[in-house]
């Protein structure tokens, strides 16, 4: 297992912040995207509605 330390950390013997972490290609996603991708973003709207029928339920309809 890595720590941030050892994933940014440059070599030694080479300049010290020579390694550019940001460099080279990465995954980017759009906010939109990234919540039809995630089952996380799924359940929480499924959540949400759950407890706003309880909420309803309990105190009734406002």
């Amino acid at each position: 297992m890595s720590t941030v330390v050892d994933a940014t950390a440059s070599d030694e013997g080479s300049d010290s912040g020579a390694r550019d972490p940001m460099a080279g290609g990465r995954i980017e996603l759009a906010e939109s995207e990234l919540r039809a991708a995630s089952p996380a973003a799924w359940f929480s709207g499924v959540v949400s509605r759950i407890d706003d029928a309880a909420t309803a339920f309990i105190h009734g309809d406002r």
